[in-house]
């Protein structure tokens, strides 16, 4: 597992935002249905933006990084709660970011996971397979995981 250095709080959306294309944005409901809804939705919108591997390797990054939203956040243990996902892409590669509404109890980290065990593998995912990818909280926005995909990391991930 790569060293947690990676993991930048403080990095404003705007830089991560100023060099990409954002394609779509949308909000989804903090449940798990929504996980494959979200997933499908992404899929429509960088078919055609980047390549066949690097979109499997960042819906199924998604996947993870959506999931822990659900599972972790306020998102999906408040009622109403919701997950917006933000889409960019540029010159192949891909950027996904997930915005969840935060926790007063978690932050998103990396772990390590037990071989028999069924969760801990999200950020180990992302960490092993992106080629950034980084954590930004605040209280006005909430907790926001980010990733980029590209064809070189796709393919030796």
């Amino acid at each position: 597992m790569s060293a947690p250095q990676r993991i930048h709080r403080d990095r404003p959306p705007q830089a991560r935002h100023a060099v990409l294309d954002v394609l779509r944005r949308r909000e989804f409901p903090g449940v798990p249905a929504s996980v494959s809804e979200a997933r499908a939705w992404a899929r429509e919108h960088l078919t055609g933006q980047v390549s066949g591997d690097t979109l499997d390797v960042a819906l199924l990054l998604l996947s993870e990084v959506f999931t822990n939203s659900v599972v972790h956040s306020d998102s999906g243990r408040v009622p109403g709660g919701s997950v917006t996902v933000h889409l960019g892409a540029l010159d192949g590669l891909a950027h996904v970011e997930v915005l969840d509404d935060g926790s007063a109890t978690t932050m998103p980290f990396l772990r390590a996971a037990t071989p028999d065990g069924e969760n801990g593998r999200g950020l180990a995912l992302v960490d092993l397979l992106a080629a950034k990818w980084s954590v930004h909280h605040d209280e006005e926005t909430g907790t926001a995981v980010w990733f980029q995909v590209c064809e070189e990391t796709a393919v030796s991930g």
